[in-house]
């Protein structure tokens, strides 16, 4: 992927966004953040089917993002509290802009196509 020249994203961040990016995994990762709930409270929120719940729970326990607890409840380990604070105000920033119509999300004056993008003359 992205070698020492620093062209193209991480390697890192693309496997955290591919992680983040599979279905619900973001969402359970989301509902976890105002605390701990059961196997069957994240079913109910994320409205996935358990066996895809479950798949997304292992994978984000894996990452080290999500644990179980003493009582058996998921809850966001230390890494994924400071994700948690790095997404926070990405969340923030999306809610703005997906609050702009299409044409205050393009600045006055700016180009409709970069130059390296396909079709561009």
């Amino acid at each position: 992927m992205s070698g020492p020249s620093g062209s193209g994203a991480p390697e890192e961040l693309l496997t955290l966004v591919d992680l983040l990016g599979r279905r619900h995994a973001l969402a359970v990762f989301w509902c976890l953040r105002g605390g701990s709930s059961s196997f069957r409270g994240l079913a109910a929120r994320v409205g996935a089917a358990e066996s895809q719940l479950s798949q997304r729970t292992r994978e984000l326990r894996e990452a080290g993002l999500v644990e179980v607890d003493e009582a058996g409840e998921y809850r966001l380990t230390s890494h994924g509290r400071r994700l948690l604070g790095v997404l926070e105000p990405l969340a923030g920033w999306a809610q703005e802009w997906t609050s702009l119509s299409p044409r205050q999300r393009v600045p006055k004056g700016s180009a409709s196509s970069a130059s390296d993008e396909p079709g561009h003359r």
